[in-house]
């Protein structure tokens, strides 16, 4: 909520004539939201810092302050699989194995210092699925199972690296649909909050607890896209006055990564993981070191930078507690593993993995630099729009984005940051709110864009075929800044294969599973004729809660897997008929 008021301060002062009369406009907002005590508009203002550090690929980290007795004050940033999709609380069990974007299993180990001292406790998540055969399973949820906008079917380990080597896409939710899970009915909790994405929901297959998931998760505001890695990044932040005033704070990041194994943390798919013996090809271990935390104590009101090349501490293994481990030899620290999964970075003449550098009491105010290498100051002002916003398809997967970042009054202007942002639907109506809960592309590094004034392009890859999006563009300078929203829409084309198993209770047990066009055509003969039908949802219904059993005997028996193709072909057939027909 701090964050959300942040950046609604930043927004409304921006439009005040004066620099002075924008600071007393954003202390007195900030009062106004909360986020500045009672009594206290006068006696400390918000300051702006810089978090500097250069990321591996593939990590999740979380950002937060605290205050000078050590107490969490502020989140900064998570990374949208923690923050938003919710990976630390979601259905089955915390040990299966995992594949790019795969749907179940919380993962405790993500960041677990960060979630324990939050002080936040969430509801539980676990499968809306009753069938206790099929709670510790990857897959047969379908009887619970809705259409999925982010996570992807479980894949073999050959499929998991073609897949992140080669496309990083995975099928469009029109073919694969997941279990949105429940609440806990005997009372567990989590440190980790649930996903927060979900927008539609299907009165039959989804449990009402899914409808309560994003009330209870506030991370939009600071959420942002895993870094592309090995590019230095910066996170700019303007630091409520409450919160200054609790100062000198400490400046914290957790980083972890999946499958970062040395030899003190060495892990087996089969004997340290849970294999589904049902689905025992798919899969791949993600265990691995620790989660490793670096933090540099600074006072916000000082003009400076402070900086770190030594990991201060690491997490539970498990992700157990938010116990902080101290150094020690069992974590790698080169090879972009362990504690280098920061790496050692040099700006401005100074050293450092991780680096804070706060612009003082008086960093709003304008003025000259202190020669030190950093911006002298800040100013909060209004940035122009992005001009000519225009979107081409180019796959079923990707849409080209062309623009224009346009000219600024100072010739030196770089922008600092160039967010994306997409959502599904044919009516969105973007508001800073849509806009921080919609999901981000990875960020584009500044330095690539042409000069102001030019077109910029950039392609948005990891759709879905089939779907209308709604992009979003905005650009940011140093001083957190943003430029008004430009917005544009783009309809996929339809995706002409199918590369994933759909898991189709009888009909994927008859036809082996993997990606049979016969599965296919009965769920879309579903989707299209049965579903919209009071009588076809009956019929839906009676199969959700009666084939599991006999899918289960089937997928196990070649004789009994033979006689059911027998009797599913020519209803396939008629199926992809009638509904060919009906497309037509």
């Amino acid at each position: 909520m701090l964050a959300r008021a942040r950046r609604e301060a930043a927004t409304t002062a921006a439009q005040a004539v004066t620099t002075a009369a924008r600071r007393r406009a954003l202390a007195g907002l900030l009062a106004a939201t909360g986020a500045l005590a009672p009594g206290r508009a006068g006696a400390a203002e918000p300051v702006l810092v810089e978090f500097h550090y250069t990321p591996v690929p593939d990590v999740q980290l979380a950002i937060w302050l605290e205050d000078r007795d050590g107490k969490h004050a502020l989140d900064v940033l998570v990374t949208q699989a923690t923050g938003k999709y919710g990976i630390g609380n979601r259905p089955g069990r915390w040990d299966f194995l995992s594949s790019w974007r795969a749907p179940y299993g919380p993962r405790p180990s993500v960041l677990p210092i960060w979630a324990h001292r939050t002080g936040q406790t969430y509801p539980r998540v676990i499968f809306f699925d009753e069938e206790p055969l099929d709670l510790e399973s990857l897959g047969w949820h379908e009887n619970s199972s809705t259409a999925e906008n982010y996570f992807c079917i479980p894949l073999t380990p050959a499929e998991h690296e073609t897949v992140v080597v080669d496309t990083m896409t995975c099928p469009s939710p029109k073919n694969f649909s997941t279990d949105k899970g429940r609440f806990d009915p005997e009372g567990g909790t989590s440190v980790y909050p649930p996903r927060n994405d979900l927008m539609v929901f299907d009165a039959m297959l989804d449990s009402q607890d899914a409808k309560q998931y994003a009330a209870l998760n506030e991370l939009d505001s600071v959420t942002a896209a895993t870094p592309v890695g090995d590019r230095e990044e910066f996170t700019a932040f303007l630091i409520p006055a409450e919160v200054v005033a609790r100062g000198p704070l400490t400046a914290r990041v957790e980083v972890s990564r999946e499958r970062d194994q040395n030899e003190s943390y060495t892990f087996d798919r089969e004997d340290d993981h849970y294999v589904d013996p049902r689905l025992s090809t798919y899969g791949i271990e993600y265990l691995g070191q620790p989660s490793v935390l670096y933090e540099v104590r600074f006072d916000p009101n000082e003009r400076g930078f402070t900086g770190t090349t030594r990991y201060s501490g690491y997490g539970d293994w498990d992700g157990a507690t938010g116990t902080i481990h101290p150094r020690d030899a069992t974590i790698s620290e080169a090879g972009g593993s362990g504690g280098d999964r920061l790496r050692t970075m040099t700006k401005n003449g100074d050293t450092f993995r991780w680096g804070v550098f706060s612009y003082g009491e008086d960093g709003l105010d304008g003025g000259d630099s202190d020669g030190d290498g950093w911006q002298g100051s800040c100013e909060l002002r209004e940035l122009p729009a992005i001009e000519d916003l225009q979107a081409e398809v180019v796959d079923f997967d990707r849409v080209r984005l062309t623009f224009v970042v346009p000219r600024q009054d100072d010739p030196e202007f770089r922008p600092a940051r160039l967010k994306i942002r997409h959502v599904t639907g044919e009516d969105v109506t973007w508001t800073p709110e849509v806009f921080d809960g919609a999901y981000e592309v990875p960020p584009i590094d500044p330095t690539t864009l042409p000069p102001l004034g030019q077109p910029t392009t950039v392609e948005v890859a990891q759709l879905w075929g089939d779907y209308t999006y709604q992009f979003a563009v905005l650009y940011e300078d140093s001083c957190t800044n943003r430029s008004p929203i430009a917005t544009v829409a783009a309809t996929t084309t339809a995706q002409k294969f199918q590369t994933v198993d759909s898991f189709c209770f009888v009909a994927t047990a008859a036809f082996g599973a993997p990606w049979a066009a016969q599965v296919a055509a009965l769920r879309a003969f579903r989707d299209a004729w049965l579903k919209p039908s009071a009588t076809g949802a009956d019929l839906v219904r009676f199969y959700y809660a009666h084939s599991p059993p006999l899918a289960r005997v089937i997928a196990g028996e070649p004789l009994l897997r033979g006689l059911a193709r027998v009797v599913l072909q020519p209803v396939a057939d008629a199926a992809r008929l009638a509904t060919t027909a009906g497309g037509a």
